[in-house]
């Protein structure tokens, strides 16, 4: 089981894996110089360690080290040489001390590649996505690397490429840096960012979470489909002193969803972006009916208004949300992107709610802050 990081000291580990007691297995890599320092945790009762490395799924094993390991076992830390690699793939081999079978490890559950940082577009560090898509498929971007996490139907149907470096996200799904710089450095900020669609036939969204940045892959028609598109790091920039003034507001979106759609909301009305297979039915927009299949905007005015003036979209934060599979929101300073995918058969009823504003604070906050919003494709 993959151990998530939010933070490492520096010169430690770089990535960590949870083991079972007495499992042959590697348990940390760091860089530190030039060198690599691989961890591996033994069992009693071995003679011998070996450590082995190929660069791609398909390349045969190459043997980089062998150590004479305590026959009570214990841990054991590899030293050698970085590689040019872009990517760099690890597993153990054991000789036991009585005659037996050669043990050997999983491979290391994380696929190693060059921070983001290294490749950089106007002073901005760059997340590249090419691939194939088959349903929806969750990336977590920290400052220590990319979790995936697969929701519906099939993982990718072959490798996908980030920067360069193959992944599949199936076998192992952990990416990270394993030199000295952190996959995404600190000075770029996790929360200011942008996103550049190459080529997508459906959904491709982000969300700022207390986490980090959330990448929503959902291709809801048959079969799959290639995908590309970058995402931009800003550097870090000042820290405002006072929160950005906004009216205090919520929005509740609900509706039955049968495919994939997207929702701009304005000061002055909201607007539908029917994607794939059925128009979404039985449309609120707190509490107002909306009937898309005879108009796709609906006027923030009259009997139909929505929101009160004044409010920064920016300032979103997604305090709810119902549905089998994607509610999620981006909110830039005069609009708002509200995207809904069901991916799975049928249709599902889903439903967000959105605070903006200055956060409430004490026992009169009546809702608990679930998220920061994410930004869908444009």
């Amino acid at each position: 089981m993959l151990v998530f990081l939010a933070g490492m000291p520096s010169l430690l580990r770089a990535a960590e894996v949870g083991t079972a007691p007495n499992q042959l297995a590697i348990t940390a890599i760091a860089a530190q110089g030039t060198n690599l320092f691989l961890t591996a945790s033994v069992p009693p009762g071995l003679k011998t360690v070996a450590l082995d490395a190929r660069s791609t799924f398909n390349a045969p094993w190459e043997e980089l080290q062998q150590m004479t390991v305590p026959e009570a076992g214990g841990e054991i830390t590899f030293v050698f040489p970085q590689s040019d690699d872009t990517a760099r793939f690890f597993r153990l081999r054991a000789s036991p001390v009585l005659q037996a079978p050669q043990l050997v490890s999983s491979e290391s559950e994380f696929v190693p590649t060059p921070s983001l940082s290294s490749r950089l577009s106007n002073g901005n560090a760059v997340f590249h996505f090419k691939g194939r898509v088959d349903g929806s498929d969750k990336i977590l971007i920290t400052h220590d690397g990319a979790l995936w996490n697969h929701v519906n139907w099939d993982y990718p149907p072959e490798p996908i490429f980030i920067n360069g470096t193959q992944w599949s996200p199936k076998r192992i799904n952990f990416l990270t840096s394993i030199a000295p710089a952190r996959f995404l450095p600190e000075s770029f900020s996790l929360e200011s960012v942008d996103l550049d669609l190459i080529e997508a036939r459906d959904v491709v969204a982000l969300e700022r979470t207390g986490r980090g940045l959330m990448v929503y892959l959902n291709d809801t028609p048959c079969g799959s489909a290639e995908y590309e598109f970058t995402i931009k790091f800003h550097p870090v920039g000042p820290k405002l002193d006072e929160p950005r003034p906004s009216a205090v507001a919520r929005l509740k979106i609900s509706a039955q969803v049968d495919g994939s759609d997207c929702i701009k909301i304005t000061a002055r009305e909201a607007v539908l972006e029917h994607r794939i297979f059925h128009l979404p039915s039985d449309l609120r927009v707190n509490g107002i009916p909306w009937d898309v299949r005879q108009t796709a905007v609906l006027k923030n005015e009259g009997a139909t208004t929505f929101l009160p003036d004044g409010v920064d979209f920016s300032t979103a934060r997604i305090i709810s949300r119902k549905g089998r599979d994607l509610a999620t929101a981006w909110g830039e300073k005069d609009a708002l992107w509200v995207h809904f995918a069901d991916n799975p058969n049928g249709s599902d009823a889903y439903e967000i709610e959105i605070a903006f504003g200055p956060e409430q604070s004490g026992p009169s906050t009546p809702f608990q802050i679930d998220d920061r919003l994410g930004r869908p494709s444009l």
